[in-house]
């Protein structure tokens, strides 16, 4: 579960960032971010399908339910960081109160990823076998190791 959470904070910044960076290169930059984003959801959820043996029904009904949830944990997390960006970014110092909810909000995401991921568990088990679900956070964690391991491959070869 560390390395998807991993994995979905390290998504969910590069999905929603939008720094100057990204602004200066325009929409070519955009695109290909998307294109990226899209070809690493497609990824996990193949390897996910693969991995599960799940039957064309199981899919049709997995995926969709699986979408939603990634996306109520991307959200968690990209309300922490509005947060967190908000008070970082203000030129004025901001109150206890405003760094206490900020804090609160940041300490809360994996508290909050964790109900979402519950919520959604059994929902998965109307759909999946006992032993698909054990092999879908086998798949989730190898997922999350294939990315990080990819991810320390290209950061090598760039520093080097």
């Amino acid at each position: 579960m560390k390395h998807r959470a991993l994995f979905i904070i390290a998504l969910s910044f590069l999905a929603c960032s939008s720094g100057s960076a990204w602004a200066q290169k325009g929409d070519k930059s955009r695109i290909a971010r998307e294109k990226w984003i899209k070809e690493v959801r497609t990824y996990k959820h193949d390897l996910l399908v693969e991995e599960t043996g799940m039957s064309a029904s199981q899919k049709s009904e997995f995926l969709p339910l699986y979408s939603a949830m990634e996306q109520e944990i991307y959200q968690v997390n990209y309300d922490a960081r509005a947060l967190e960006s908000k008070i970082s970014a203000s030129s004025e110092d901001a109150s206890e109160l405003e760094y206490e909810k900020a804090a609160e909000a940041l300490a809360e995401v994996k508290s909050k990823e964790a109900q979402i991921e519950m919520e959604y568990f059994h929902k998965f088990e109307k759909i999946l076998s006992k032993k698909q679900m054990f092999l879908l956070k086998r798949a989730e964690n190898r997922f999350a190791r294939n990315m990080l391991s990819h991810s320390k491959r290209g950061h090598s070869s760039k520093t080097k």
